[in-house]
């Protein structure tokens, strides 16, 4: 497993990667899944549960099957001013978006877990995890990833004004791992369960994909 010296270096890593690079305003953090994933969830409580951590990623990240979460993606749609998502994603036809600065709210705790790219593909990921202050994640975090300053790191953060803004680097995608159950109720009430065209394969892998092992950027 990683320790945190080489999370550390990780971080590094991904600070290179997107240096220099711009920023755009994040007005969401949405999350992709097929259409029974949602009308099960509707079906039952209305509350979307944590799933265990799977081994997307670096093999030896930390997180990778001892915490549980959700993942949302923060990336904006090229050169949009409202802070519009991507019209597409890999994991499912049905789009569930969320105000980013509620679920900040809600896990205003941001550590560095993960920076890393898939095989076959040239894009590249980071991966922050959202934790809510004293919990027992946070806890695991603490010890093992590194704690972000939400109003100074280069992926997500607050400007000057109070306003999120995320990067904009070329094939850099940041994906949000919130580690809380989340009652969806009010964003269906307020009509944020979207349709959305898929690209790929259209849904998640099974068990996650590890990450390439002889990259440039993100191995270490």
């Amino acid at each position: 497993m990683l320790d945190q010296n080489d999370i550390k270096v990780l971080l590094r890593k991904a600070t290179d990667y997107v240096k220099g690079d711009g920023h755009a305003y994040c007005r969401w953090f949405y999350r992709n899944q097929s259409h029974g994933y949602f009308d099960e969830i509707r079906k039952s409580d209305g509350v979307m549960k944590r799933i265990l951590k799977d081994n997307t990623g670096d093999p030896g990240s930390p997180i990778n099957g001892n915490i549980s979460g959700l993942f949302f993606s923060a990336a904006v749609r090229y050169n949009s001013t409202r802070g519009d998502p991507i019209p597409f994603s890999p994991f499912g036809p049905v789009r569930l978006l969320v105000p980013a600065i509620e679920l900040l709210a809600k896990a205003p705790k941001i550590y560095f877990a993960d920076f890393y790219c898939m095989p076959c593909s040239d894009n590249h990921y980071v991966t922050l995890v959202m934790t809510s202050p004293g919990s027992k994640t946070d806890e695991f975090c603490a010890e093992h990833l590194v704690e972000l300053e939400i109003h100074n790191n280069p992926f997500l953060f607050k400007d000057k004004s109070g306003t999120l803004q995320v990067t904009t680097a070329k094939k850099l995608y940041v994906e949000m791992y919130y580690t809380e159950d989340l009652d969806i109720k009010p964003y269906l009430k307020r009509g944020l369960l979207k349709d959305c065209e898929t690209v790929g394969q259209g849904h998640s892998t099974p068990g996650g994909i590890p990450k390439t092992e002889l990259c440039p950027f993100c191995s270490i």
